[in-house]
């Protein structure tokens, strides 16, 4: 499994890896996220990502991770029987992060 730093392009701030917890930014507008929630990205590890928000907190669990719904339009995640998988470590009500389609193309 890879598990080293995945970025599209430079452009779009954290790596496919990462968290970015409300007031970290790294851009000059904070009060704007980049990449915006709904942007799709196919990591080097062949797995679909989508960047969301946590709508509520989302527990620590071994591989793959917990497993969280995406509610669209506003892309926000909770746990859930999705197929997207948070990060292993969990995410914090409020948090962005790169939810893991369960399933490699």
């Amino acid at each position: 499994m890879t598990t080293s730093p995945f970025r599209t392009t430079g452009q779009l701030g954290p790596d496919l890896h990462q968290k970015v917890t409300p007031g970290q930014v790294w851009f000059d507008n904070p009060s704007k996220v980049s990449p915006v929630v709904g942007t799709r990205e196919t990591g080097d590890d062949g797995f679909d990502y989508v960047w969301v928000r946590a709508s509520a907190n989302i527990s620590a669990a071994s591989a793959p991770g917990t497993q969280v719904s995406i509610t669209v339009p506003a892309y926000t995640a909770a746990a859930g029987s999705g197929g997207f998988y948070a990060p292993v470590a969990g995410v914090t009500s409020g948090d962005y992060f790169w939810a893991k389609k369960g399933s490699a193309l």
